[in-house]
């Protein structure tokens, strides 16, 4: 099983496939998903809440989903599975082009919803983990850059489209790219692990016998890890920052409320957009480089800052909501990057799939409702100051938790000597 005359290894194949895949899903669905509220709303005559419900049904599904998920992956061909899941996502998100009454567009939500259950959430840290023993939080970060690479590119794409053509054609036309970003990738690319091609993974210096023997005696079994307190620690601390996250989509009317223009608020997104697409790749090479917790720490204390400069927008002004936007941003990519570090520094490689998929409905959970609790709790003050303060306890609750359960760690001794070879 020798990788001997390969100029370039076939893990980075792997790597360009998985930014590609999340180019698709995230950049092109989520990211362009809100430029189409005002168009379809006012064309079908309802509320633009009875549109954006069909967003929040689709993180309903994945939370319900995701504690499956690992164990599909687990029986059968991710070829197959991720084939079928993107091109349910070209199809659920063109077909929205075509429908006629809101209940519609509720089926694509939860069509959505299964199908990036596992090209978002499951199957990339998984196939990454598999593929890269050395550099593997550097190229996962990498890989979770082109969420926000593929919105900044697809977004103003999407707005063309539907100025010129209309939003129905924008649908269709949007939902070919998500097919032709992705489908290549799945059917000709993918692989679940380097077994699958005779290889090793990159970097790994022992044999793939050697190493699966070592990971599979010291890895926590699933079974196991979901009755140990630092499973549920990991639970809460993803759920939280899940929380973290949707305080993003109250940022530009938090802006307008403290009297700053709307071309402001949205040049502010933009800086938490740019944040959190090279935040990711930061906290990544911070993973390989220093460890977890100088990862945790660095990451969410920015979030923290970034929410400061913000909630005192009003009285800062200027720059310094920009660096806000920025650093906010960083902690924002804390939400899909640092649980996949956790996950592994706490279990170990064994039963990756399964312990992940369901530590992450927390997270898929938090967004789907955090955005309505957010919104009544500015209903009821009148300002988001009462949301933000919250949100930094959260930050800080978030750290102590992710403290504690580092050092209530499941993973035996041996295992910690190979997740240190990993890192180094």
């Amino acid at each position: 099983m020798s990788n001997k005359g390969k100029k370039l290894h076939y893990a980075w194949r792997i790597a360009v496939a998985c930014c590609f895949i999340y180019a698709g899903s995230v950049g092109i669905i989520v990211s362009c998903a809100g430029l189409f509220y005002k168009a379809v709303s006012t064309e079908l005559g309802v509320g633009t809440a009875d549109i954006v419900f069909y967003t929040t049904l689709m993180y309903f599904v994945i939370t319900v989903t995701l504690p499956f998920v690992g164990k599909i992956i687990s029986k059968f061909d991710i070829r197959l599975i991720l084939t079928v899941a993107a091109l349910t996502d070209a199809l659920a998100f063109g077909f929205m082009g075509t429908y006629t009454s809101v209940y519609q567009f509720y089926v694509s939500g939860v069509l959505l919803g299964i199908a990036n259950s596992f090209l978002i959430y499951a199957a990339v840290p998984l196939i990454i983990n598999n593929w890269f023993k050395l550099k593997m939080g550097t190229v996962l970060g990498l890989s979770m850059t082109f969420m926000g690479i593929g919105g900044a590119i697809f977004a103003p794409i999407a707005g063309y489209l539907i100025e010129t053509i209309g939003w129905r054609s924008s649908y269709m036309a949007l939902g070919v790219f998500v097919a032709v970003l992705t489908l290549p990738f799945t059917i000709f690319v993918i692989r679940k692990d380097p077994k699958e091609k005779n290889m090793t993974a990159y970097g790994a210096e022992i044999s793939e016998e050697s190493f699966k023997k070592v990971v599979e005696e010291t890895g926590t079994p699933f079974k196991q890890a979901i009755k140990s307190v630092p499973f549920y620690g990991l639970f809460i601390f993803t759920g939280l920052l899940g929380l973290v996250v949707t305080v993003s989509f109250h940022i530009p009317n938090h802006l307008l409320s403290e009297g700053f223009s709307t071309s402001f608020a949205a040049t502010v997104v933009t800086c938490v957009m740019i944040g959190q697409t090279s935040g990711k790749f930061l906290l990544g090479w911070l993973n390989d480089k220093y460890g977890i917790k100088m990862t945790n720490f660095v990451g969410i204390c920015s979030g923290m800052i970034g929410i400061l400069l913000i909630l005192f927008s009003g009285s800062l002004g200027g720059i310094s909501i920009y660096i806000g936007g920025l650093t906010f941003g960083i902690g924002y990519s804390c939400s899909t990057l640092l649980p996949p570090f956790m996950i592994k520094a706490v279990f170990g490689n064994r039963d990756y799939a399964s312990t992940y998929s369901i530590i992450m409905s927390s997270a898929t959970l938090a967004i789907a409702i955090g955005t309505t609790i957010f919104g009544f709790a500015y209903d009821i003050t009148g300002s988001y100051y009462a949301v933000f303060l919250g949100v930094l306890a959260i930050q800080v609750f978030a750290i102590l938790i992710g403290i504690i359960t580092l050092r209530r760690k499941a993973v035996s001794g041996n295992n910690q000597a190979i997740l240190a070879f990993n890192e180094n």
